[in-house]
């Protein structure tokens, strides 16, 4: 059984990678699963989500869920699916951790960037978000530099952005940031 490939997409929260996800999976000429760090986020019970909970045993949920949701990524890729993951790798443990579960595996390693101005802006439009959630982030989430793909969200429209994704997809089989960034690691 072939292997499945693994579009990863990494950036802060609002920086438009679950409209990008959802436009590849419209473009790509095989089914992508679309594996999002919220979606199993959101399975928790309510309470752990709205503060309901004290704050220590939800961090404590949460990054449970989230070490399961990377164990997960590999054994769906092994059964032949392609995925495309929608994280926020604001963890340099939780990159690790992906990037030994995953580096065997085509990676195709995308930044999705945008201004924090922008971040900002489309926090208070959404509604849907803790504001301040993209300032926290931001600094966090790309500090490893080490990346396949740039895709900037504030310079590019969503259906560009896919179409770079694809292009790259197609012209380069063979990704390296996660084999460099287990080489670095000593992996």
């Amino acid at each position: 059984m072939p292997l499945g490939t693994v579009i990863f997409l990494n950036g802060t929260s609002s920086s438009g990678k679950t409209s990008i996800s959802l436009e590849l999976q419209q473009i790509l000429d095989e089914p992508y699963l679309h594996i999002s760090v919220d979606k199993f986020l959101y399975m928790l019970p309510v309470d752990y989500l709205n503060g309901g909970k004290p704050a220590d045993t939800t961090k404590d949920a949460v990054l449970k869920v989230i070490k399961g949701m990377h164990h997960a990524l590999p054994a769906l890729v092994a059964t032949g699916n392609n995925i495309i993951v929608d994280h926020v790798l604001e963890e340099r443990q939780w990159l690790d951790e992906c990037v030994m579960l995953l580096a065997d595996y085509k990676v195709l390693f995308v930044s999705v960037i945008c201004s924090l101005e922008e971040l900002k802006r489309r926090e208070m439009e959404r509604g849907d978000r803790n504001i301040g959630l993209a300032n926290y982030q931001y600094n966090l989430v790309h500090i490893h530099g080490i990346y396949d793909l740039e895709i900037n969200t504030e310079l590019n429209k969503t259906q560009e952005c896919a179409h770079q994704i694809k292009k790259y997809l197609n012209d380069n089989p063979h990704s390296n940031a996660f084999k460099a960034l287990k080489q670095s690691s000593g992996n």
